[in-house]
């Protein structure tokens, strides 16, 4: 990029359109530095990164004024939206998702078995989070059928514990190490085959502060429990972390990349 260039990436829709009418006006057309469209025709038409230089603040101004009604966002802080981000994984709205959204549909589904697929590009402590929302339903029956003095119910709960706790441990890297410390010693109780000891905790305060507080976990957006790395990209994740683990989770974790 020149020296006193301005530089602004843009996700847009219906780019070839907005390609035509930029190429009428010699200003707009100089200004194109970089076109990333979809390589599957499906999504060519619909939506496209446009990357332009230009010289002053006015400059952009006026451009976002002339095409506003073609631009989804500015995208230039984002580096989902950078070449090699691109390269590797196409638009971000092609595989993120809302949190919100797959938490809703994990109820509706309730303790069904439910196979997960994640994309490569998805952000890690997403996909963490969906997969701790799961162990959670399913701690949840399971201390229900305790209360019910089920024979099974105290090795699954211990079974389920060891998942959740594992995978708080492998987001030390995506989530605040103090509040993962906190949750898995928190969750440590499940672990203990002491039938009349659980019971004792199911039936307390203690346990019900202990769901709200992963719960609160789970729905908080601000993002302030999140530490820098948290939004890597799921296959980076995998590889740098998970590459050599041979844990169930991890396991799972691994299978369900696509």
């Amino acid at each position: 990029m020149k020296k006193g260039t301005l530089k602004r990436r843009y996700l847009i829709q219906n780019p070839k359109e907005v390609i035509a009418y930029l190429a009428t006006t010699s200003f707009y057309k100089k200004a194109i530095h970089q076109l990333y469209l979809e390589n599957h025709s499906r999504h060519t038409d619909r939506f496209g990164v446009l990357t332009f230089q230009f010289n002053t603040l006015d400059q952009i101004n006026a451009f976002e004024a002339d095409v506003k009604l073609h631009i989804i966002k500015n995208v230039s802080d984002d580096k989902r939206y950078k070449n090699r981000y691109l390269s590797l994984f196409g638009l971000p709205l092609n595989y993120d998702f809302s949190l919100h959204e797959v938490f809703k549909k994990c109820e509706m589904i309730g303790l069904r078995e439910l196979d997960f697929s994640f994309s490569h590009g998805m952000s890690s402590q997403k996909v963490l989070k969906v997969l701790l929302y799961r162990e959670v339903q399913f701690l949840e029956y399971e201390v229900t059928l305790l209360l019910e003095d089920d024979a099974k119910a105290l090795k699954n709960l211990s079974k389920i514990a060891e998942n959740i706790r594992y995978i708080l441990g492998i987001g030390s890297v995506t989530f605040d190490s103090a509040l993962i410390q906190c949750l898995q010693k928190a969750f440590e109780v499940f672990l203990n085959h002491d039938r009349e000891k659980l019971l004792q905790f199911v039936q307390s305060s203690h346990y019900r502060t202990l769901l709200l507080d992963i719960r609160f976990f789970l729905h908080e957006q601000s993002g302030f429990y999140l530490l820098p790395k948290s939004e890597m990209p799921l296959l980076f994740f995998v590889k740098k972390y998970l590459k050599k683990e041979e844990f169930r989770i991890a396991k799972r974790l691994k299978r369900a990349l696509y």
